[in-house]
């Protein structure tokens, strides 16, 4: 009989054939089954990743067919892929971070695999008040939130709300409130982490975001064109630099017109020094990010607006972040606030036509931004009027009159800034 050591290799083999891109991921990764008393020791029940290492109890892999193995560990893997072992290291509610990520990263490979197993956590967002085609557009982190807060202490509703349980969740039958009553998430067997503590010496996401580009380039290469998980192809990938020099633009937009400066009187026991400054508070607002998703807009594009996206995040962690996707219609809508970060990876959908205006419209509801920042190539319909706030169109290979086109805002080419591509209309 093959120990489960070689059934993970069988597996792993059998993934590498029939989907290459997952395949290739795994391999990059050490897969190690644990003892009884070795997975005792580090809590785990079923199968966890702490980014670098993927660990499995040999007790739960011997109830486990190879299907569901082979799904196992694409599962585990694009976990560590995602970062989310290292996403998830600064949440509050762990419990609430796994559910949110199983539920993103079971919806990926539920596009691939032919079937989810009993383990595979799904969340309905009805209980949410959210459509399923508003939640697939959701982020990790913000279904974080809405599941952290759907956790918060409320007497007997909180215990095992959820999907608490033991075992690593998703592995054991959930019955409870939120589940029988509202219905809000579908799970299988049980319910405890799939992570551990990251690794110090785990792949940066950098590195990950590499090794997906190499993977989708391998399974092309072995298996032909259209072989890569549908989802990589919308999915932004946030590989390379940001092109546009945002200290020399973005920030002076930002610094005037989203974060306030104010001083405030020094102490008393100061006043007779006639010279001491007075030292100064910043507020830090509220920015809105639009981007463009509609058809007009290549991948490729739509990959560098969303690492410039990040690049904001990273300059300006103090902002709350209203982030609006739009293409002849609004696809998505949601707020991050202070210090939350954004995903490496961001699913952008849309691809309808290019109207602006409903995006404008949008941000007349609360909470109204300070200013917007507008990713797109400037190819649609503008509104006649301009908002109360001031406008930074970041422009993506725009056509050559793009000057005459632009209402009002200040306008800036993406590839890079030249004086005479900047200009305020």
């Amino acid at each position: 009989m093959a120990t489960q050591q070689e059934r993970i290799r069988r597996c792993l083999s059998a993934l590498l054939v029939k989907f290459p891109f997952y395949g290739a991921l795994a391999l990059r990764l050490e897969h190690k089954v644990l003892s009884a008393k070795e997975a005792d020791s580090i809590r785990l029940q079923t199968a966890a990743t702490d980014g670098k290492r993927i660990f499995y109890r040999a007790q739960f892999l011997q109830r486990m067919s190879d299907q569901d193995l082979t799904f196992l560990i694409a599962h585990e893997t694009l976990h560590a892929a995602l970062s989310h072992p290292l996403r998830g290291s600064d949440k509050d509610d762990p419990e609430a971070w796994n559910i949110a990520s199983d539920d993103t990263v079971n919806r990926l490979l539920g596009k691939d695999f032919e079937r989810l197993p009993k383990f595979a956590v799904i969340v309905d967002p009805k209980a949410f008040g959210i459509s399923e085609s508003e939640w697939e557009k959701m982020a990790t982190e913000a279904k974080y939130l809405l599941l952290a807060k759907k956790r918060q202490p409320s007497g007997e509703e909180n215990e095992g709300q959820l999907g608490k349980g033991q075992g690593t969740r998703g592995k054991g039958q959930v019955k409870d409130k939120l589940t029988a009553e509202k219905g809000n998430m579908q799970t299988g067997e049980s319910n405890a982490c799939d992570f551990l503590p990251p690794a110090a010496d785990a792949p940066t996401p950098e590195q990950w975001r590499q090794w997906v580009k190499e993977a989708a380039e391998f399974a092309e290469s072995v298996r032909g064109h259209g072989t890569v998980p549908a989802w990589v192809d919308e999915w932004v990938t946030a590989s390379g630099e940001a092109k546009v020099p945002w200290q020399k633009v973005l920030r002076q937009f930002v610094q005037q017109r989203v974060i306030s400066h104010w001083n405030y009187p020094p102490s008393r026991r100061y006043q007779a020094v006639a010279l001491l400054p007075k030292p100064q508070r910043e507020r830090y607002g509220i920015l809105g990010v639009a981007i463009d998703t509609s058809g007009s807009i290549t991948p490729e594009q739509l990959r560098q607006f969303w690492r410039e996206v990040l690049a904001i995040r990273r300059d300006y962690p103090r902002l709350t972040i209203r982030l609006v996707t739009c293409d002849a219609e609004v696809t998505s809508d949601e707020i991050f606030p202070p210090f939350v970060p954004l995903p490496e990876a961001r699913e952008l959908t849309g691809r309808g036509g290019t109207d602006f205006r409903p995006a404008f419209e949008r941000f007349k509801q609360p909470p109204v931004p300070e200013a917007v920042v507008y990713l797109t190539d400037g190819m649609g319909d503008y509104p006649t009027a301009p908002p109360p706030y001031p406008v930074l169109w970041v422009l993506s290979r725009p056509e050559p009159h793009w000057r005459e086109h632009l209402p009002f805002g200040m306008a800036i080419v993406l590839e890079e800034v030249l004086s005479d591509e900047t200009m305020d209309v």
